[in-house]
């Protein structure tokens, strides 16, 4: 337990010093303009939906500074602002901008976490620890943005120990077999998403639904795909942020809201989401090394339902999400539940 917390501790150390790297110029357009952060703690794990396979546990720490009017506004450390400026992101004088990170750690186990050998014929034990930061550029309609991830993959991630600590504190089954986890290796991920709000209706005097298009596309060695889905929501001030499909466990979050919502407030939502998977270490092993892994499935969709409320600074976020099979040697679905709180000032 003391490992897995000075590991994210460390990362999290790490982020913020990287965060606090700002300009003195940026520093000093931006003194005089009230800034807001907000935070958001989510925790992934099948326990919610009475299973203990596949995807079995993620934690997600992510914050954020408030949406800015300008890309030259934007709170941001030189090197990301320098890689940035060329792209598509910074483009259009009306658009509103924003930066978000996120630190999290995912783990993943075969069916039987009692069996003490390997499994060949069932994914293999993977942790992931990684760190994420994405700069978007939204208006009413549409929504773009870029993210970069770092991590490690294997025992470095503290996967094992996080895992451990949490099955002993919940009476859970103890897993037995880490030590055939894949091995240590740096990994990353560039990815870009695209949002689209189709439709807009009020449908009652506070009541509203909306249809989102999702689409993404990543390049690394952690995983490499391409996707799309579709989200519809009903519920309140929906125009406050995006429908936001989340097709990749402990590694992202709805970065898309301002925050500025009055009173109670409450969305139900529904997402389908289907992607083409080049490549994942959690399911296929290490890249530069020789490492357990199965054969992966290229085409998958997910299903999730969502169910989100805030008041005020406050909000709170529970999902079921149930995918379709990742690797051929399947024999369990992929199910797992979600919670996040969120807290801005």
């Amino acid at each position: 337990m003391q490992a897995s917390l000075f590991s994210i501790l460390f990362f999290l150390l790490i982020s913020m010093a990287v965060v606090s790297t700002v300009t003195a110029e940026t520093v000093a357009q931006t003194a005089e303009k009230e800034k807001h952060i907000w935070y958001v703690l989510t925790w992934e794990n099948d326990m919610f939906v009475q299973s203990d396979n596949d995807y079995t546990n993620g934690l997600v720490f992510g914050w954020g500074h408030s949406p800015s009017e300008t890309f030259e506004d934007l709170d941001i450390p030189d090197w990301i602002r320098y890689i940035s400026e060329w792209t598509y992101i910074n483009a259009g004088d009306d658009k509103t901008y924003s930066v978000s990170y996120g630190i999290s750690q995912g783990m993943f186990t075969p069916t039987d976490i009692s069996e003490t050998e390997l499994i060949p014929e069932d994914r293999p034990y993977a942790g992931l620890l990684t760190w994420q930061g994405r700069i978007t550029s939204f208006d009413h309609r549409t929504a773009n943005s870029l993210a970069l991830t770092l991590g490690m993959a294997g025992p470095a991630s503290l996967a094992e120990q996080s895992q451990k600590t949490i099955h002993k504190m919940t009476g859970s089954e103890e897993p037995m077999s880490w030590d055939n986890q894949i091995e240590n290796e740096p990994v990353f991920t560039i990815d870009a998403e695209h949002i689209i709000r189709m439709g807009y209706l009020e449908v009652g005097e506070q009541v509203d639904v909306d249809g989102n298009f999702y689409s993404t596309a990543g390049l690394g060695n952690l995983r490499s795909e391409v996707g799309t889905g579709f989200v519809f929501r009903i519920g309140t001030q929906l125009d406050k942020d995006f429908a936001y499909v989340n097709p990749s466990p402990a590694r992202r979050f709805n970065r898309l809201g301002s925050g500025n919502t009055v009173g109670f407030n409450w969305q139900i939502a529904t997402a389908l989401y289907g992607r083409y998977v080049f490549n994942d270490i959690s399911i296929e092993g290490n890249t530069f090394k020789d490492s357990h892994g199965v054969t992966l499935i290229h085409e998958q969709a997910i299903m999730s339902i969502a169910f989100k409320m805030s008041w005020h600074n406050w909000g709170g976020l529970f999902t079921v999400q149930r995918g379709s099979d990742t690797f051929e040697e399947q024999d369990s679905n992929a199910t797992f539940g979600a919670i996040s709180f969120t807290y801005h000032h």
